[in-house]
């Protein structure tokens, strides 16, 4: 998946989380999902693209046996800064990465061999050539453009703009978390180039 499908997919499970428990999403709950929904994406795709220290660009921290843990001790620390918040945000966002990316794979691309990757270091997916980060995303990239050619690539399409005009739409039924955020760090910016 690509990044603005995994923050749609995030912000929706934790919207509909929020309203099931009746809390309200503040600026950095929305900043914790957006972080969380390209944690796994953040760390194996460097360190196997640039670095070649993992195998595949899906490795380490999109595999169930690192992702759990690692959830589990985000909300407890968050909890202990009572910022629970924010923590399980972050964690429902790492967590939704997976089964999005297996889901995505399998249903458009046929790619079901992607399984073995979510269960690291035990097992993992097809070996990613070390050709640097720019040149894989270039790759995925244009693979993606290939794709919206094919005359079934109207699925996508419709895939697409139901995912993202949901995630919007929950946003702004929200109330724009992060908005407020994203305002006040712009005027610091500012406000620090300008003395």
């Amino acid at each position: 998946m690509f990044p603005w499908e995994h923050a749609a997919v995030g912000y929706i499970i934790v919207s509909l989380w929020a309203r099931a428990t009746g809390r309200k999403l503040d600026g950095w709950a929305a900043l914790a999902v957006l972080v969380g929904t390209q944690f796994p994406d953040l760390v194996d795709k460097p360190l196997a693209w640039s670095f070649g220290v993992l195998p595949s660009g899906i490795s380490a921290a999109h595999s169930i046996l690192v992702s759990v843990p690692v959830s589990i001790l985000v909300v407890a620390v968050a909890r202990r800064y009572r910022a629970a918040t924010v923590g399980v945000a972050f964690a429902l966002g790492y967590l939704s990465h997976i089964p999005a990316d297996l889901l995505y794979n399998g249903f458009f691309f046929g790619n079901y061999d992607v399984i073995r990757a979510f269960l690291w270091p035990l097992s993992h997916g097809s070996e990613s050539s070390m050709g640097g980060f720019f040149a894989q995303t270039w790759f995925y990239l244009r693979r993606f453009v290939v794709f919206l050619a094919r005359p079934e690539a109207w699925v996508l399409v419709a895939f697409e703009l139901a995912l993202l005009g949901s995630a919007v739409w929950l946003w702004l039924g929200d109330g724009a978390p992060g908005v407020g955020l994203l305002k006040r760090s712009v005027t610091g910016i500012r406000r620090g180039v300008t003395k």
